[in-house]
C-alpha cells in the first residue's frame, strides 16, 4: 500500500486508471523522491502512471497509485506487466521506455471514447 496524504485534496483517487483491465502483475518497489512533483502545500509525491524507475531504456514498470515521498523514498505498487492506455499516462512514454516495457510483457492501446446520448 502506498502512502497517500491529505495534500491531494480535491483529486480523485483512482489507482490504476491507466490500465485497460485489472489483469496485471504488480509488485512493491522502493519509489525514489528524485523526480517527484511538489504540491502547493509542500507535499512531494510521485504520480500514478509515472514510468518506474525512469522514462527510458531502463523502464521496468509503471507506478500504480500516487506515492507520497515527502519524508523520503517510500514503498509503492508498480505494475510490471499489463495492458495500458498510454494516453492516460501523465507523461508520454519515450520510444526507448515503450520498447523496454513491451519486452517485459506490456501492451499499449488508446482509451475508448465514451459517447453520451443527446438530451
Amino acid at each position: 500500500m502506498s502512502f497517500i496524504s491529505a495534500g491531494n485534496k480535491g483529486t480523485v483517487y483512482a489507482p490504476g486508471h491507466f490500465l485497460a483491465h485489472e489483469e496485471c502483475e504488480r509488485k512493491t518497489r522502493q519509489i525514489a523522491q528524485e523526480g517527484a512533483i511538489t504540491t502547493s502545500d509542500g507535499k512531494i509525491y510521485v504520480k500514478m502512471g509515472t514510468v518506474y524507475p525512469s522514462n527510458d531504456e531502463n523502464a521496468e514498470g509503471i507506478v500504480y497509485e500516487d506515492v507520497d515521498v515527502t519524508s523520503g523514498d517510500m514503498p509503492g505498487s508498480v505494475v510490471l506487466k499489463g495492458v495500458v492506455y498510454d494516453d492516460r499516462l501523465p507523461v508520454a512514454l519515450t520510444t526507448d521506455a515503450k520498447n523496454a516495457l513491451i519486452s517485459k510483457g506490456f501492451s499499449f492501446k488508446t482509451s475508448p471514447t465514451v459517447s453520451r446520448g443527446e438530451e
